[in-house]
C-alpha cells in the first residue's frame, strides 16, 4: 500500500481526527480539568500512536523505517504497560502512585506531545526538504586502501574481549533473577573492559566502509549477538531492541532497499513474535516460572517492558521536591560520565547513597524519591528523554524535544554520508541510540560518545592518509 505525498490516506485521515478531538480534550480541560475528559485523553493516545505507526507504514516501510522503529520503541518501552491496569491514572512502578486529575492531564499531554508533535514536525521537514530520501548511504566512492584493513584488524582484536565480557557476565547473572543479578559486580579485567568499549565503537567504522558481503554476514552476526542476543539474557531488552533495529535498518541501506513486499512484511512480524517470545522465556526462566504461552504471556511481556511512563507519572508528581533544578539533572550526563569523574575525582560508586551524594542523576534520583528502600537494595526505574525534559524546562521543553527529534529522523533519512568515514560512523551512532530514547535519557550517550571519538584518535592518522591518496590520484 502506498500513497502520494499530496494526498492522504484512510490512515491519514483517521489520524487527523483523532489528533483533532485530541486538540480538544486539551482546551476543554484548560478551562476545567474533567476525568471524563482524561479517559478519553487516554484511550486517545493509544489510537494516536497505533494511526501514527499505521500511516507510516502505507507511505512505505522501507523510506519510513527509522520514524517507525522510533514510535514502535515509544508504544512498546513507554505506553505497553498502562493498558493491562485497571485505573487509567494508578501507575505500578516501584510503588503505587496515583495522580490527581490535574496531574494526569499534564501527564496525557505529554505523551500526546511525544508522539503527534514529534510526528507532525517528522512530516512538515519530510515536506519541506527537498533532498530525496536516501535508501542507498554508500555511493561508491570512499577510499578504503588503508581504512578498511586497520578497521578489520582493530575489530579482529577486540571481538574476543568483547565476546569475553559479555559471555562471563551472561554466565554469572544469567542463573539468578534479574534484580540479583544486576547487582552483581562481575569481575572483569580492565584491558577486557578496554576492548569491549572500542569493540562496540570500531564496529560501527567497520560497517562504514561497506564491507563485502562474506565479511559483513560476519561482523553483523557477531555485533547482533555480542549487543543483542547477550545483552537480552542479561534483562536489557531496550539494548536488544535497538541493535536489532539498527542492524534491519543497516541491511534496508545496504542493500539500497526502496520497497518491501508484503509477504516479507509478514516474516518480520513472524520475526517480531519470536523475539517477544524469546523475550518472555528468558525472563521466566530466570524467574524461575513455569513457561506456558497464554494471553498472561502477552500480558506479562508487555508490562514488564513498558514502564517508562512511571517515570514520567512520578517525576510529574515530585516535581517540587528534587533537591537541584531539573536543569542540572538534564546535563548532568556531560559532567557524570568517564571523562568528567576522572578529571573531578569522583569515584565511580555503582549505585546507592553515596553515588547521590556526587551526581544529580535523573535516573537515580527518581527511583530514590519514588522508593528509597528498593533503590537502596538495588532496583531502578531507569529514564525516560519526555520525563528529564519536562523536569528541565516544563511543558515547553517538552514541545522542544519533540520538534526536534521530528526533524532530526527527518534529517538522518535523507543524509548524503558521501566519502566521510567519521561522519559515517557518527551518523550509525546516533541512529544507534535512536531507539533507546523513550525508556534513557536525552544525554545519556555522552559516555559512549567519548568511546567513540577514542576511536576516531585511534584511526585518524590512517583515515587521514587515506584521504590524501584519494586526493591525490
Amino acid at each position: 500500500m502506498s500513497i502520494s505525498k499530496n494526498n492522504p490516506n484512510l490512515f491519514g485521515i483517521l489520524l487527523f481526527a483523532a489528533v483533532f478531538v485530541q486538540v480538544g480534550c486539551v482546551f476543554i480541560n484548560i478551562f476545567g480539568v474533567t476525568d471524563s475528559i482524561n479517559h478519553v485523553m487516554y484511550t486517545n493516545n493509544y489510537f494516536i500512536g497505533f494511526l501514527i505507526l499505521l500511516c507510516l507504514a502505507s507511505k512505505g516501510i522501507s523510506e519510513h523505517f527509522l520514524a517507525i522503529s522510533f514510535f514502535g520503541c515509544f508504544m512498546l518501552f513507554l505506553m505497553a504497560q498502562k493498558p493491562f491496569e485497571p485505573e487509567y491514572n494508578a501507575f505500578l512502578t516501584f510503588a503505587r502512585l496515583r495522580l490527581t486529575t490535574s496531574q494526569y492531564f499534564v501527564f496525557s499531554v505529554i505523551l500526546f506531545s511525544g508522539l503527534a508533535v514529534t510526528f507532525c514536525s517528522y512530516l512538515y521537514f519530510s515536506k519541506k526538504t527537498k533532498d530525496p530520501i536516501q535508501f542507498q548511504l554508500f555511493d561508491g566512492n570512499m577510499r578504503n586502501d588503508i581504512m578498511r584493513p586497520v578497521l578489520t584488524a582493530i575489530w579482529a582484536i577486540t571481538l574476543p574481549c568483547a565476546l569475553y565480557m559479555q559471555v562471563k557476565i551472561v554466565m554469572v547473572r544469567g542463573g539468578m533473577e534479574y534484580t540479583s543479578g544486576y547487582l552483581v559486580n562481575v569481575s572483569v579485567p580492565g584491558i577486557i573492559k578496554a576492548g569491549y568499549y572500542i569493540y562496540s565503537m570500531v564496529i560501527l567504522l567497520c560497517l562504514a566502509v561497506k564491507p563485502s558481503k562474506k565479511t559483513l554476514v560476519i561482523m553483523l552476526g557477531s555485533y547482533f549477538f555480542i549487543e543483542g542476543g547477550l545483552q537480552m539474557f542479561q534483562g536489557r531488552r531496550a539494548l536488544f531492541a535497538s541493535t536489532l533495529f539498527f542492524v534491519v535498518w543497516y541491511l534496508l541501506k545496504y542493500y539500497n532497499v526502496q520497497k518491501i513486499s508484503l509477504k516479507n512484511i509478514v516474516r518480520v512480524l513472524g520475526l517480531l513474535f519470536g523475539v517477544v517470545l524469546l523475550f518472555y522465556v528468558v525472563e521466566q526462566v530466570r524467574d524461575s516460572s513455569e513457561v506456558g504461552i497464554s494471553f498472561q504471556f502477552v500480558r506479562k511481556f508487555l508490562v514488564s517492558t513498558g514502564g517508562s511512563d512511571s517515570v514520567i507519572a512520578n517525576t510529574i508528581a515530585r516535581k517540587d521536591s528534587f533537591p537541584v533544578s531539573g536543569f542540572v539533572f538534564l546535563l548532568n550526563p556531560l559532567v557524570n560520565n568517564t571523562l568528567g569523574n576522572f578529571v573531578l575525582g569522583k569515584a565511580s560508586v555503582a549505585q546507592g547513597a553515596a553515588y547521590l551524594q556526587q551526581h544529580y542523576s535523573f535516573p537515580h534520583w527518581i527511583s530514590y524519591m519514588t522508593e528509597p528502600s528498593l533503590y537502596l537494595s538495588g532496583h531502578g526505574m531507569g529514564s525516560c528523554y519526555l520525563a528529564e525534559m519536562y523536569l528541565a524546562l516544563g511543558m515547553f521543553g517538552v514541545l522542544i524535544v519533540s520538534v526536534f527529534l521530528g526533524w532530526a529522523i527527518n534529517k538522518l533519512n535523507r543524509i548524503r554520508l558521501g566519502d566521510n568515514l567519521l561522519k559515517t560512523g557518527f551518523v550509525f551512532f546516533v541512529v544507534r541510540r535512536l531507539f533507546t530514547l523513550p525508556r534513557d535519557g536525552m544525554f545519556s550517550w555522552t559516555s559512549s560518545l567519548l568511546y567513540l571519538v577514542f576511536v576516531y584518535a585511534l584511526v585518524y592518522p590512517f583515515y587521514a592518509k587515506d584521504y590524501r591518496a584519494g586526493v591525490v590520484d
